[in-house]
């Protein structure tokens, strides 16, 4: 089994062929990043400056979208500010201020990387920056791990000294005799990985010092993933502070340590064989919340080298079974909505299929608009757990920040007080699954805070798989879009009455599309609204759109309106609209918008429920082409920053440590 890996992007020599090291240096990047250059550096002031204007000239030249990384290891000669003080806009430094040794900065730059390709490289440049270009390459035909390798047939070792071979050959002997990687230069500091493999592999190293590159091969080959090793040139740069007697010590004391913990299980490396997961959602033709983002995270899991078979076990639909699956991927209709069955039924698959692992993508009212199905749907999750089968549950709300009389729960403080204590219950309960993820970080402080979890993790909502496209004209028609289930706290009449107002101001040629259903707690919401306003042209209600339209809906948009009272979280419709690359009209909420400003989204604002600020910030925009372009930009990068597939890595890395 191999670890995750998002192909896509890994890097495209020529997309940045008119930056110069001018704007490199002064314009940070955003959206994709090709590559990330790690440096650990320890007293590193006199030859830092050399090196990363070595770096820099050679990848500006080629074209990459580049970032360097300098890992400092609590360095006491000014390193550290010899290199924040030359301003570049594209290098970081980060460190945690102390000597902790070069297993250790190397782990934290890896961790920090944000190119689809990380290289490692050692600050001295023994191995010049230009043999990168090679090793890209392999990467790009399907290597996960590329090392540069002193040992090679083609390499070549100018200056080196005698003691260097004699230790470098002498390491070499020990490592294929006593922790065989099946490389034989383990020690060359020049090596490269996707993103996905340095993250995992870097969640999983423990050694400190100079044998990290070594613990690092052995725990990609035991996961099974391809390394090319590829001879480089290589020079013995003065200044080189490895002692060789002191090392060698080291080096054996490590082996021993890797052995030792891998034969105590400590590494807790991926699953040995395919995965199998299950995933339980509401799915396409259902209607039901969270069918469409089901959609995406099963064609981002789908194309995972982890796993073998996703199995969906979906809500039975009137409307027929799902069509068009990804390769891979199978359906079974199971439970139905509302039913007090659900959790007897999808124990039964469960059991049928014998998934390795059941994923649960689920909000509080995912199983039923009725308390009791609803409420006895979330113990499915424990009940699987308890039949032995791990499980995750992707958890999109909390009961703890939701408004119960906005949502529509009624006005009674006695009830709302029983509903909040029943529903910080149901949480306890949707924790007792071996993890739950959330998709925001107040989420996770709340769930570890206030509930004492130590099972939860952070795992982003994602951008689905559409390519963002911002207009670079007014369009001909133009539509403000709304999207939604609508009816609680998000309902429509004041953006009615400042449409009203809008064609009243003169833009006729603006249409207003109120796509979307009814919420749950709210039936015959949207067609009442729709018979109150017959008299108004350009009010067009869609009703329910259809996952593979809902693309092509957002493109014909000049702008999304989001006319919420309150919020649950993170927004689905704004990275919907982020992906279409539309600016939006965002209501002044201060957690809203918190939330979509850590994800790096932005607005027009209005005060919530007033209809003349509404119209007023809508206005804003119809009249300010460069400032509604600028938006559109904003929300087109902050969507594209992190697609629904990397995420997916996130989730199989999860999945796969929970069957070791």
């Amino acid at each position: 089994m191999r670890f995750g890996r998002a192909r896509s992007g890994i890097f495209s020599v020529g997309s940045m062929s008119d930056m110069d090291f001018t704007t490199w240096r002064s314009q940070p990047l955003t959206g994709d990043i090709d590559l990330t250059v790690v440096i650990p550096t320890y007293n590193e002031r006199r030859r830092i400056l050399p090196t990363i204007a070595s770096i820099s000239a050679h990848l500006c030249a080629l074209g990459l979208r580049w970032e360097l990384v300098i890992s400092d290891d609590g360095s006491t000669d000014g390193t550290k500010g010899v290199i924040e003080a030359l301003g570049l806009a594209n290098v970081r430094v980060v460190g945690s201020g102390r000597n902790e040794g070069k297993g250790a900065a190397v782990r934290r730059g890896l961790r920090a990387a944000r190119g689809a390709a990380v290289l490692f490289s050692d600050a001295d440049m023994s191995t010049p920056i230009g043999e990168l270009d090679g090793m890209l390459a392999r990467l790009h035909n399907g290597a996960d791990v590329v090392v540069g390798s002193r040992a090679a047939d083609g390499a070549s070792a100018a200056e080196k000294s005698l003691l260097r071979r004699l230790f470098s050959a002498s390491l070499r002997l020990i490592v294929s005799v006593l922790l065989p990687t099946g490389v034989r230069d383990t020690q060359c500091g020049f090596k490269l990985f996707t993103r996905a493999v340095a993250h995992q592999l870097a969640e999983l190293q423990t050694i400190d010092g100079f044998s990290f590159d070594l613990e690092l091969l052995y725990l990609a080959r035991r996961a099974g993933l391809r390394i090319d090793e590829v001879p480089v040139g290589w020079v013995d740069a003065p200044g080189s502070k490895v002692d060789p007697a002191k090392e060698a010590v080291r080096f054996l004391r490590d082996i021993v340590r890797i052995r030792g913990r891998a034969l105590a299980g400590a590494y807790r490396l991926p699953h040995t064989s395919n995965l199998h997961i299950a995933l339980v959602t509401p799915y396409p033709p259902s209607t039901k919340t969270l069918n469409e983002y089901a959609v995406h995270l099963t064609k981002a899991l789908a194309t995972k080298p982890e796993i073998s078979q996703v199995t969906l076990l979906h809500d039975r639909c009137p409307d027929g079974q799902p069509s068009d699956l990804p390769n891979g991927v199978q359906a079974r209709e199971v439970w139905r909505f509302d039913s007090i069955w659900t959790v007897a039924r999808i124990a039964r698959a469960v059991r049928r299929d014998r998934p390795d692992v059941v994923m649960f993508n689920l909000q509080f009212a995912t199983f039923g608009n009725r308390r009791v199905p609803a409420a006895l749907g979330l113990f499915t999750p424990l009940v699987v757990r308890l039949m032995g089968t791990p499980t995750v549950v992707l958890l999109h709300n909390l009961v703890d920040t939701v408004d119960l009389q906005t949502a529509g729960f009624g006005t009674n403080r006695i009830v709302l007080t029983a509903l909040q204590t029943i529903g910080r219950l149901l949480t306890r309960v949707v924790l007792a699954a071996n993890r739950v993820a959330v998709t925001i970080p107040a989420y996770a402080d709340i769930l570890c805070d206030r509930y004492g979890a130590t099972n939860v993790y952070l795992s982003p909502h994602g951008t689905f798989e559409t390519e963002a496209t911002v207009p670079a004209t007014p369009a001909a028609s133009r539509q403000l879009l709304t999207f939604g289930k609508f009816g609680t706290y998000k309902r429509v009449e004041p953006l009615i009455e400042a449409y009203r107002w809008l064609r009243e101001a003169g833009f006729d040629d603006v249409e207003l599309v109120i796509a979307g259903t009814d919420a749950a707690n709210s039936p015959g919401y949207l067609a009442g609204v729709q018979a109150a306003n017959s008299d108004l042209s350009g009010l067009i209600f869609t009703g329910y759109v259809a996952e593979q339209d809902v693309p092509r809906l957002f493109q014909r948009a000049e702008m999304v309106v989001f006319p919420y009272t309150g919020t649950t979280g993170s927004s689905g419709p704004l990275h919907q609209a982020g992906a279409a690359g539309k600016a939006a009209v965002l209501p002044a909420i201060g957690d809203f918008i918190e939330v979509i400003s850590e994800e790096g989204f932005a607005g027009e604002t209005f005060e919530p429920g007033d209809s003349f600020s509404l119209a007023s910030a809508i206005t804003r925009l119809l009249e300010d082409d460069e400032r509604r372009l600028a938006l559109a930009h904003q929300n087109g990068q902050a969507a594209r920053s992190l697609s629904i597939t990397d995420v997916a890595d996130w989730h199989v890395l999860h999945m796969s440590a929970l069957i070791d």
